[in-house]
Parts: C-alpha cells; sequence; structure tokens
C-alpha cells in the first residue's frame, strides 16, 4: 500500500531542503530494485536552498511495512540559469543506517529505468537526497528508498506534466 501525504507546511519543506545531507557515495552505482540499470550523475548538481528556487514536493510515500517511519520524496524545484526545472529524492524521518534513497531516471529515447543511487544513510535520523536531474534529460523521474530493509519506489513522473 502506497498513500500520498499532502498539508505540509511551507517551513517543513525548506528545512528538509536544508537538511538534506550530502552522502559521500558515489553517483554512479550498481543496478538493483528500481532502476536496472547505473547512471553516471557524479556531474549532477546537490539540492541547495542557495541555489534552488520554488522547491516543492511533488509526492511524498510511505509503505505499508514503514509505517509513518520514513518519507521518500520526489522534490521539484528551479535551479540553473535559466531556471530549468530539477527533481530529486528525498529521505527523511527516523532514518537509521542501512536506509537508502535514489533518482530513477528514464534516459531519453527509451528505457530500461537507470538508478542515480543509492545514497546511504550514515547515523539515526539523518535526511539524504540524490542529486538533481534537469528535466530536458530526461522525461520520466521517480523516487525510491529503502528502509528496515524494504524498498519502495513512487509513480512515474512525466517531468514536462507536473
Amino acid at each position: 500500500m502506497v498513500r500520498t501525504r499532502r498539508g505540509r507546511t511551507t517551513t517543513a519543506i525548506v528545512a528538509a531542503t536544508v537538511l538534506l545531507a550530502l552522502p559521500s557515495s558515489s553517483c554512479a552505482a550498481s543496478a538493483g530494485p528500481g532502476g536496472d540499470r547505473p547512471i553516471d550523475c557524479r556531474g549532477w548538481s546537490w539540492p541547495n536552498p542557495h541555489t534552488v528556487k520554488n522547491a516543492r514536493p511533488v509526492y511524498s510515500l510511505t509503505s505499508g511495512k514503514w509505517g509513518n517511519e520514513v518519507d521518500v520524496t520526489l522534490w521539484r524545484g528551479d535551479a540553473g540559469p535559466r531556471g530549468e526545472w530539477h527533481y530529486w529524492a528525498a529521505l527523511t524521518g527516523r532514518t537509521r543506517p542501512g536506509d537508502a534513497v535514489w533518482l530513477d531516471v528514464w534516459p531519453p529515447g527509451g528505457g530500461p529505468w537507470h538508478r542515480c543511487g543509492p545514497f546511504p544513510v550514515g547515523r539515526d535520523g539523518q535526511a539524504v537526497s540524490s542529486p538533481m536531474a534537469v528535466w530536458r534529460d530526461y522525461t520520466l523521474v521517480k523516487a525510491c528508498g529503502r528502509h528496515d530493509d524494504f524498498s519502495a519506489c513512487g509513480r512515474d513522473k512525466g517531468a514536462m506534466v507536473d
């Protein structure tokens, strides 16, 4: 079961964006649940409240096994010199080491899904994120996460249909 959370305050949005920790793992990762192939996202920008404007959640999900412990959120914000839409995945809540978040992208010209991540949690309660995919480069994105050895992904999101 996946349910959507609504009604977050602007303060929570800003706080989640500001608190996103930059994990030390490489963006090029091995394939696994979610994305079928790794993607080299080392050159992608990280979400930063000084460079991303109008950040807002596209969706948040909590999967049945997670209860109300963690949220995997797909975020969108305006960044870059031309204000392009950027998308990233974030994991927040009662996280613990072993949890992780990643961003699945559907590359131009077709699939399969490619994975940017995973980006692991290093300590209890740490918020982590993926770097940002630019909408002009990818036609579909989805946020995915792992908590207590259970993985889930949100729905596909066509960046230009937002």
